[in-house]
């Protein structure tokens, strides 16, 4: 009971702790940023969640109007989030700075069990404080809106707070082994679930790490003569994170050739036009611009002098412990990996790694460079728990109380919008504005040769109209994925309607399916002469239906693992070991 009352104050300490990190959000007003489309979203997924919808894949009002598939390839969980709050009575705008407060708090909260587990709780605060106040939290905040990546550096340090508790378990008696190595298959798996689910390309980014830290761990294991149930542990583990993601991960990889998702790594979004200087990396001037070439970037790279100067100290202190025999090789080896994500972060943030982003499958579709910060902050952070291990108890509350100061008033200056703008409601969740203006900011998931509304006038409010032998004459619905029609058509022919063509769109005339066509990526449809009731209906393709069942199969197969697994059942060990 004292240990949980304990951590209960140590939470509540770094909630008030990160205030000033998370005081705009609860200022009037909202304010703009790279991506303005965010309570645009919340709405949307609100919508579409309210009319049956999950998993939420296509809105009605985005893409112009022709019905956007925007959530089986944009990483949807930030959103259920935003749409919970929205659904339950908050109006978009205020649900979507509550979606920003609530990814604020889940990198707190997970980066304050990481560092605890390292050296104790208040190793904990300092680690989730400084992961908090890290400048380019900021960024993605309160400059660029990049809702998706502060999500998912919250869940890495979850992530591998679970991998770490497995790495402990190895160590401990037959008795505690099961439930602690339990706790951390369910711990990572979930963080992994959560970095997929929160955004595309740091969840493409992370499987890279992973796959190469899966290497190494093999090659080790191999050379010294050691068995393999770690390494079968970690696999059994990312195995479960990425069936749980399945449902969207593998429908956003397999059905993006039907969009226009290509014109993502093109122009001022082409990796080789935003890579980064080193100083820029130690100091960078604060601005609420864009990223552009060379040196006239409008946002701060800067990773903090300070987060700087506690890694560097907290590596000396990592290799003073284990020469002096103060860690097992396993924890070694674990801080040791946390820390080489830093340099290896780095290294791909400059020009001298433009050969390996030419030719790493998928390294173009990160498109900047300076991405890769969000590993190199975590890195960090995590590692400041490290200085916490050599100290007698009678320390730690002092220096956690001198570290906690500067990283708290060197850094929550940034933590601030450019402005605050009194915007209505109806400038996110306006018809006229979604189709139109937001549509605008996000449109690369629209098919390839579909026509791009210009100017307000253009865009779709019926997905089908009357004209050209069709004449409408009624409306029986028309949903984000139900559209009925009672129709009459005096001579037969294919119409074109205002549907966007995306795999899954079904149609029925009279109740009978009829074959549908694709022209200039819209829905094109054979319809005889006569009265007709004409449906179009959005379902599940085999692609989705199979990812949903893996997504169901690694959420049952993972409550198993977490509740009952006997870890006795492992990958067998050397004769020789």
């Amino acid at each position: 009971m004292r240990r949980f009352f304990v951590q209960v104050v140590c939470i509540v300490v770094v909630f008030l702790l990160s205030y000033l990190a998370v005081r705009p959000l609860f200022v009037r007003g909202f304010f703009p940023v790279h991506d303005d489309t965010q309570p645009s979203r919340v709405y949307e997924m609100a919508k579409a969640l309210t009319q049956g919808q999950f998993p939420v894949r296509i809105v009605q009002d985005l893409g112009y109007g022709y019905g956007y598939p925007i959530f089986n390839f944009y990483a949807p969980l930030p959103y259920y989030i935003g749409a919970a709050f929205n659904i339950v009575g908050m109006d978009a705008i205020s649900a979507a700075k509550m979606m920003y407060a609530t990814g604020i708090l889940l990198a707190l909260v997970s980066m304050y069990f990481l560092g605890r587990e390292i050296a104790g709780n208040m190793a904990g605060i300092v680690s989730a404080v400084i992961f908090t106040y890290v400048p380019y939290h900021a960024v993605d905040i309160y400059v660029r809106g990049a809702v998706g990546e502060y999500y998912a550096l919250g869940f890495l340090p979850l992530f591998f707070l679970g991998l770490f508790l497995i790495q402990k378990s190895e160590n401990k008696k037959d008795d505690k082994k099961g439930k602690v190595k339990r706790l951390g298959l369910l711990l990572s798996s979930a963080g992994l679930a959560g970095i997929l689910l929160s955004h595309n390309i740091l969840g493409m980014v992370t499987l890279y790490f992973i796959s190469c830290g899966l290497l190494f761990l093999f090659i080790y294991s191999l050379i010294k003569k050691r068995g393999f149930s770690l390494l079968f542990s970690f696999i059994l583990t990312i195995a479960l994170g990425v069936g749980l993601s399945a449902f969207f991960t593998i429908p956003a990889v397999v059905e993006k050739g039907y969009t226009r998702v290509e014109s993502l790594t093109k122009g001022g979004s082409n990796f080789s036009s935003n890579f980064v200087y080193p100083d820029q990396l130690w100091n960078s001037q604060w601005g609420y611009g864009g990223s552009a070439p060379g040196r006239t970037d409008g946002l701060s790279f800067k990773i903090g002098k300070y987060n700087l100067f506690l890694g560097l100290l907290s590596v000396v202190v990592l290799f003073v412990l284990y020469f002096r025999k103060k860690l097992s090789d396993g924890i070694f080896r674990f801080i040791l990996l946390i820390f080489a994500i830093f340099p290896v972060s780095v290294y791909f943030m400059l020009e001298q790694s433009s050969l390996f982003w030419r030719i790493l499958p998928g390294f173009s579709f990160i498109q900047y460079p300076w991405r890769f910060l969000t590993f190199a902050v975590f890195s960090l952070s995590a590692l400041s728990a490290v200085i916490f291990l050599p100290l007698k108890r009678k320390f730690v509350i002092p220096l956690a109380i001198i570290l906690v100061i500067p990283a708290v008033f060197l850094n929550y200056k940034y933590f601030q919008p450019k402005e605050y703008i009194q915007f209505q409601q109806s400038y996110y969740t306006g018809s006229d504005n979604l189709r139109f203006k937001i549509s605008k900011i996000s449109d690369e998931y629209l098919p390839p040769g579909i026509f791009i509304p210009k100017r307000q006038s253009e865009v779709v409010y019926h997905n089908l109209i009357s004209g050209n032998n069709l004449k409408i004459l009624s409306i029986l619905a028309e949903s984000a994925t139900q559209k009925k029609y009672s129709i009459y058509v005096s001579q037969k022919g294919n119409f074109s309607t205002q549907i966007a063509y995306f795999p899954g769109w079904q149609a029925k005339i009279d109740g009978k399916n009829e074959n549908i066509g694709d022209k200039k990526g819209l829905i094109n449809i054979e319809i005889p002469s006569g009265n007709h009731t004409l449906e179009f209906s959005f379902d599940n393709t085999f692609v989705r239906t199979l990812s949903n069942a893996i997504s169901i199969l690694g959420l049952i197969l993972l409550l198993y693992v977490s509740l009952f697994w006997d870890t006795k059942l492992r990958w067998p060990k050397r004769k020789n070991q």
